[in-house]
């Protein structure tokens, strides 16, 4: 008899296992399929990069925090393909624009993560995170595909099959945890699935993707001015780039071993589902940007483009007697802003802490355990589909986009800032800051405007600027970095947590210049 039973050894089922093996309970691991194998999710956050450092340090496993950036992963010579990630970038861009500069204009935002993130190569990562969970002493079996699920009063029946030998074999487990993303084996055998015309979120999106070999330069196939190239920090090749335009955008997330992850995510309401192959309708789409055609053109890939249809799904329930379901296979809802990874890591802790504070050390198995942990994981998720709905309706115009796109960041800073990641259940700090009533109410009336100014062809001068002091005023103990500050041109740098701590006390001025931060410095 095992204490839990984990079904899927993607990122989140191995983290779960491995949790709960440091705890000392007898762990099962079960995989369908065989590593190292291809994943999607491959940029992390400064989010995911804390989770993850804090639950390494908490469950005394520094294997966990050598996966916490990109340094450490280096320092450590971890055998994992990645790349930095020192910036969010973010590229607006017209059908048939050649140059990086319209006159005179970079339209473009660039935010500098805390530390140096990485881009996980995801068949190495999660690879090595089943090789330690199996360290650690979960018992891991790949190619066994479970065939069926038995629920009983005292314990849960897995029926599985041995794809290798074609052996039938029977598992006892107290308790099962679903880490099989959208093909849900409890979602279909309770019947859980939400019809998608009745969900109650307005994002609306899909995707085509695949993995690119030794791509172009994005400053080179832009013609980008000396002025363009130095304008960031650093390099835009240590960033997830987002080349967005109206209607969708690309991502270009770049690995050290000359491969680059990449792939275009679309507002189904602009362009609808169709039976087009995937490869055909993503060069349609980029034929019409010459930049990143440049950068792709003639370019050799790794697998067969990878064509979606609508990628957000939901199902009735998250958790259940003997049950409980990781956040992918629960929901489903975009690659904008990367919040994939910390989602699963922030739901895998508050299950784990669950079934060893409550669960199975009071012998207690009632889904009521689990009441709050499927609130806030529904909380979450829609929380974060409305904030991203509105970035595919901000695309229609760039000085709307421009002020919009930073409610994430301030929804994501605040969140770690006051200590989000070191308190799994507290139902006030949620992801993106979804908790703060105060938070989400200014995003909700902002969300309205920039729905409102979708269904318009060009925006007034005085609701941009109604905008940009929307931000800077209004958001201002959420607004750490001065976003919105037109004198920063697009470009923000990091900060330390003094001055995050000032700036949200109201005990410094707003940004004056490029130089405030060297100057509060000074002052902290």
């Amino acid at each position: 008899m095992y204490d839990v039973g984990i079904i899927g050894s993607g990122f989140g089922g191995s983290v779960s296992a491995l949790l709960l093996a440091k705890l000392g309970y007898k762990v099962l691991l079960l995989e369908r399929g065989k590593h190292p194998r291809f994943a999607i999710g491959e940029s992390t956050t400064p989010v995911m990069s804390k989770k993850i450092r804090h639950l390494g340090k908490i469950y005394d496993i520094p294997e966990l925090i050598d996966l916490s950036s990109y340094d450490h992963i280096k320092k450590a010579d971890l055998p994992i393909t990645c790349g930095p990630k020192e910036l969010f970038h973010y590229f607006w861009q017209e059908e048939g624009q050649e140059t990086a500069e319209i006159n005179g204009e970079a339209r473009e935002i660039v935010v500098r993560t805390p530390e140096v993130d990485s881009q996980l190569f995801r068949g190495d990562s999660d690879k090595y995170l089943v090789d330690v969970a199996v360290k650690y002493g979960t018992e891991y079996r790949d190619e066994t595909s479970v065939e069926d699920i038995d629920f009983k009063d005292d314990k849960v029946d897995i029926m599985c099959e041995c794809l290798k030998s074609g052996e039938k074999i029977k598992f006892e487990t107290k308790f099962i945890i679903d880490g099989t993303g959208f093909k849900s084996l409890i979602s279909k055998k309770f019947n859980l699935a939400v019809p998608k015309e009745e969900m109650d979120i307005p994002l609306n999106s899909r995707s085509i993707f695949t993995h690119f070999n030794d791509i172009g330069e994005f400053e080179e196939v832009a013609h980008a001015s000396a002025d363009f190239k130095q304008r960031p920090p650093v390099g835009r090749e240590r960033a997830t780039q987002h080349h967005c335009f109206d209607g969708g955008w690309y991502w270009v997330i770049p690995f050290a071993n000359g491969v680059t992850s990449v792939g275009v995510n679309l507002d189904i309401d602009k362009f609808g589902i169709n039976d087009k192959p995937a490869e055909e309708e993503f060069w349609e789409i980029t034929n019409k940007f010459p930049i990143v055609k440049k950068m792709l053109q003639g370019k050799t890939t790794n697998f067969p483009f990878i064509k979606t249809g609508r990628i957000q799904f939901q199902t009735k329930a998250a958790a259940g007697d003997r049950w409980a379901m990781l956040p992918a296979s629960a929901t489903g809802g975009d690659a904008w802003f990367s919040t994939g990874l910390g989602f699963t890591l922030m739901c895998a802790h508050r299950i784990v802490d669950l079934l060893h504070t409550e669960v199975l050390a009071n012998n207690n198995f009632d889904k009521a355990v689990f009441a709050n942990y499927e609130k806030a994981l529904f909380k979450e998720w829609s929380t974060v589909c409305r904030m991203i709905d509105c970035i595919y309706k901000s695309f229609k115009h760039f000085e709307v986009f421009k002020y919009y796109c930073f409610f994430c960041f301030m929804g994501a800073e605040t969140f770690v800032h006051r200590g989000g990641v070191t308190r799994p259940h507290d139902m006030k700090s949620l992801l993106l800051n979804a908790g703060d009533e105060k938070f989400v109410a200014r995003f909700e009336e902002f969300y309205s405007l920039v729905k409102e100014l979708y269904t318009k062809d060009s925006v007034p001068q005085e609701t941009i600027a109604y905008m940009k002091n929307f931000v800077r005023n209004e958001m201002a103990e959420y607004n750490y970095r001065d976003y919105g500050n037109d004198e920063t041109e697009g470009m923000y740098d990091r900060i330390s947590s003094e001055i995050m701590d000032m700036r949200a006390n109201g005990k410094c001025p707003s940004q004056k210049n490029k130089n405030v931060d060297e100057k509060l410095s000074a002052i902290a």
